[in-house]
């Protein structure tokens, strides 16, 4: 049997990316960050990631119709930190655009999805979007979560 703390240790010597996901909910820009997008598929273009469902924030992105996936840069750990602990865009000091989902400003990438999947597993669930919009404003090095601390590649 595998406990829990092994199996997070042992993930986290995974690098991988860490981006912010955003939604809309009553006129207002909200977000949390995740280290578990990916893609699925190119054609269609289908993306991941997944969401604990016993989170506060989680009655945000199952109701949403459209969510953004914004891929931070190394120099926006800080607001990593602050949208890990904060929903509220506003309160996380990040100036955003967009009129369907809240895009980041200064992402390296960022994509803007209609919500097209739920799909249980454990203890959170996998969110499948499709997307319907990209744009890479800013050309940078990208975030990295690797054992729990955020790093430069390289």
């Amino acid at each position: 049997m595998v406990d829990s703390r092994s199996f997070r240790d042992a993930l986290g010597r995974y690098p991988t990316g860490v981006a912010i996901v955003t939604a809309f909910v009553d006129g207002k820009a909200l977000g949390m960050t995740v280290n578990s997008f990916a893609s699925v598929s190119l054609d269609p273009p289908l993306v991941l990631w997944s969401i604990e469902t016993s989170t506060e924030r989680y009655g945000i992105f199952e109701q949403a119709t459209h969510w953004g996936v914004n891929v931070l840069a190394a120099d926006q750990a800080g607001l990593a930190h602050a949208c890990a602990l904060e929903a509220d865009l506003a309160a996380c000091r990040t100036g955003w655009s967009g009129d369907l989902v809240p895009l980041i400003d200064g992402a390296v990438a960022r994509f803007t999805c209609q919500a097209d999947a739920v799909h249980p597993g454990g203890d959170h669930d996998i969110m499948v979007g499709r997307v319907m919009a990209i744009d890479e404003p800013r050309d940078a090095p990208a975030l990295v979560f690797y054992r729990s601390t955020y790093c430069e590649p390289g």
